[in-house]
């Protein structure tokens, strides 16, 4: 068979050439991206083609663009917001604090993540998705002016029916109702079940909804992760928890589900519902006006007795450019601290510079606690995390394994900072997928949330590098492979 003489080949070789020369000159990927993307390009023909167009970063004009974009509405929205609310500027927030670990923590991330410090928040941290979602909807129907929900996943299922129903009631009574999901994550569901809201009054909008072609603005990549929810700008809600029956622990085949989510009172609840209005303004293209802000930012709810919790509210996303903030946020965390670490994720396939962090510290005497799931949703990134998992256990990580489907994204320095939010320990959450994260800082949160981590331990089996190394040649085989496509994951 003459190969010239069809074009069928000639075509489907000139695009992956066309996408490698993207990876190679284009695209600003770490290494062992780059390598993994042209394996994919050069083993499988056509398949890479239409794999890179759907997940890879793409030709890069389209994204700068978008993305720049985003950010400018983003810094415009921000500029009026904190004019409103009266913040003092970064140089003055660092003058007035006492330098420390603790400080420099703060700094970092208010001046690099654009995290603005807040102190005077009451938290409540569930575990339990059933008490948080009962709490949830309670706030919810007690809603007087809005409420504003952000989701990666909102089911069609009992749970999603019965929030959709409370959101429908308070639409009908006049309640400003906004509900925005990820145009990936709730693909399936979108068609029908959001038009009772829509009838009642409610808005419904995707963000960065699928199409099935090949215009370069559009991909499967760039999902926005963050789980959301702010009723009457005075009480938000994060942490790992979508809406569905699964998060209810009604999942028999990953049960029991663990999970952290965040319920926020205080200053901190104002840029949980900022960072819903950024994302909103992306998906309906309409610019921020300065009178919005008497509307939905109202007077914090005090936070009772003693001076509450700091916290603060962290975003990360490819609309950050360069910057990392969570994922940075993360490693000042662990550099900075001289005791324990404690961390919770479902999904271990960090970059070089977070491995590198865990190695140091554990190889500097900081007692290093990691947990994940044995089982999981993804069963290929789960082979991955055996794989990282053993690689830092050898580090001198301690690795446990819960007996479950751990889906909590926490991380805990030192009994005094906390992280709690949408953001895995992965190369996806780090610099693909938008998320939101709270960081706290204060001691006895800290060591509310260690204790729980005690309690998950009671669940868990410890994996130490002869227990990776009695899983077999051929398990770890799996993983090793696994581990390879971490990068494109």
């Amino acid at each position: 068979m003459d190969f010239v003489s069809h074009p069928v080949p000639m075509i489907a070789a000139g695009l992956d050439i066309a996408c490698i020369a993207a990876v190679l000159f284009l695209e600003r990927k770490n290494p062992a991206s780059t390598l993994a993307w042209i394996l994919v390009l050069l083993f499988l023909p056509f398949v890479g083609f239409v794999a890179y167009m759907a997940f890879g970063s793409g030709f890069p004009v389209h994204k700068k663009k978008r993305f720049n974009d985003k950010a400018s509405r983003d810094a415009l929205y921000d500029k009026y917001l904190v004019k409103y609310l009266n913040i003092p500027s970064i140089e003055e927030r660092r003058r007035a604090a006492t330098p420390s670990p603790v400080t420099r923590l703060i700094h970092y991330l208010d001046r690099e993540g654009n995290g603005i410090y807040t102190p005077g928040n009451n938290a409540e941290v569930f575990y339990d998705g059933n008490a948080m979602f009962e709490r949830m909807k309670a706030d919810m129907l007690g809603a007087r002016q809005h409420i504003h929900l952000l989701y990666y996943i909102f089911r069609n299922d009992r749970l999603g029916r019965e929030i959709l129903a409370i959101l429908e009631q308070k639409a009908r009574e006049g309640v400003t109702v906004r509900l925005m999901y990820d145009g990936l994550g709730s693909l399936k569901w979108f068609s029908r079940m959001f038009r009772p809201l829509k009838e009642a009054g409610g808005e419904v909008l995707a963000f960065s909804p699928v199409v099935f072609n090949l215009n370069p603005h559009i991909r499967l990549n760039y999902r926005n992760h963050r789980k959301i929810t702010i009723v009457d700008g005075q009480v938000g809600y994060l942490g790992g928890m979508n809406v569905g029956d699964e998060y209810l622990g009604r999942s028999k085949r990953l049960s029991p589900w663990r999970d952290t989510h965040l319920r926020l009172t205080g200053p901190a609840a104002w840029f949980i519902q900022e960072r819903f209005f950024m994302d909103w303004l992306q998906g309906n293209r309409s610019d921020p006006e300065p009178a919005q802000l008497v509307k939905y930012f109202p007077p914090p709810l005090p936070a009772g007795p003693g001076e509450g919790l700091g916290v603060q509210i962290v975003s990360s996303g490819p609309d950050t450019q360069e910057q990392t903030p969570i994922k940075s946020g993360f490693l000042a965390m662990i550099y900075n601290a001289v005791e324990e670490i404690l961390i919770q994720t479902p999904y271990f396939t960090p970059d070089d510079s977070f491995l590198d962090a865990l190695r140091i510290a554990a190889g500097s005497g900081v007692t290093v606690k990691l947990m994940l799931p044995d089982r999981s949703n993804n069963p290929l990134t789960h082979q991955a995390n055996f794989a990282y998992a053993r690689q830092v256990a050898e580090y001198g990580v301690q690795v446990f394994f819960y007996r479950g489907f751990l889906h909590a994204k926490t991380i805990t320095c030192d009994r005094h900072a906390v992280s709690i939010g949408s953001s895995n320990m992965d190369i996806r959450s780090f610099s693909l997928n938008f998320e939101i994260n709270a960081f706290t800082h204060n001691q006895a949160f800290a060591d509310n949330h260690a204790r729980q981590f005690d309690l998950d331990l009671a669940n868990c089996t410890r994996a130490t590098p002869a227990w990776f190394h009695a899983r077999g040649p051929l398990a770890r085989g799996i993983s090793r492979v696994a581990k390879l496509f971490a990068p494109l994951m």
